[in-house]
């Protein structure tokens, strides 16, 4: 039987703990022996977009279910070069922001909002059916869910971003992050989720989404 890892075990505090490399820092344990948030964001940035371009090179080398086993598959390939629980659900509550109301999902909760997503998916064949007029606010409706479940401890929007591309490929659409600031982004996420208001999202999604899908 494997033993436990840090972040596996323990009360919440130490369970946040044992995601860094000393208590109460900011750097995340990582498999480059890194120390510092920069020298570890820039090395990540740099691993994870050779790994999506080897992904897109062989789209095979991650099985697109639209479920909770894709999304944990799919942030493992993206991140198996930086962290040991690279696919592994967070075992921490998150937030971004002050209070409570900034909060995503319960870490032991994650799995509901994840399979309402995934049953959305099958039940629109990937989206397939989906008429036009409705694709971008049905895109905006799940990107919000799965933004709120927000399974990993780091990389969740990365992972989020090639698993929509990945979808939305089904249809022969692809997704133009470039068009857009990543502040933008969260902005309009954040106001998603705390407000309840997907406008910004949907707009957002109405710039980017293209006929030149990425798989």
């Amino acid at each position: 039987m494997t033993a436990a890892r840090p972040w596996e075990t323990g009360d919440p505090e130490a369970r946040w703990n044992g995601y860094l490399i000393a208590p109460d820092s900011p750097v995340l344990v990582n498999k480059l022996g890194l120390t510092t948030v920069e020298a570890l964001q820039a090395a990540e940035n740099d691993l994870v977009e050779a790994r999506v371009a080897e992904l897109r090179a062989r789209p095979s080398l991650v099985s697109r279910t639209y479920d909770l086993v894709h999304l944990k598959s799919l942030h493992r390939h993206l991140f198996q070069d930086v962290y040991e629980w690279a696919g592994d659900l967070r075992t921490v509550g998150i937030a971004k922001g002050e209070g409570d109301d900034t909060s995503f999902m319960p870490p032991f909760e994650i799995e509901r909002p994840v399979a309402h997503v995934a049953d959305r998916i099958a039940a629109s064949d990937h989206l397939c059916t989906t008429s036009p007029a409705d694709l971008v606010g049905e895109l905006a409706y799940l990107y919000d869910y799965l933004n709120f479940a927000h399974p990993f401890r780091e990389g969740n929007g990365r992972t989020q971003r090639e698993f929509f591309a990945q979808l939305v490929a089904e249809s022969g659409h692809g997704l133009a992050w470039d068009r857009i600031e990543m502040a933008t982004l969260h902005g309009a996420c954040h106001n998603a989720r705390t407000a309840g208001d997907l406008t910004g999202l949907t707009g957002i999604l109405a710039l980017i989404l293209t006929d030149d899908p990425a798989y």
